[in-house]
């Protein structure tokens, strides 16, 4: 129960980062510094990922009943 609510939790994390650099691009266009948070946008994505995967891979249990 405890990973999958960890994996959820990663999983919003990602979608708040989307959501923030979706935003960021959306006014890029009006501010120029707002290209700075828009940029590192993907690789927070591609870190939040790998943790997730990893942690699911560390704590996954044989389905054996």
């Amino acid at each position: 129960m405890k990973s999958e609510v960890v994996v959820l939790l990663l999983a919003t994390l990602a979608l708040v980062v989307a959501l923030v650099g979706h935003i960021a691009i959306g006014f890029m266009l009006n501010v120029s510094a707002l290209g700075m948070v828009a940029a590192p946008v993907p690789f927070v994505l591609m870190l939040v990922a790998v943790i997730a995967v990893k942690y699911a891979a560390a704590h996954d249990k044989p389905a054996h009943h």
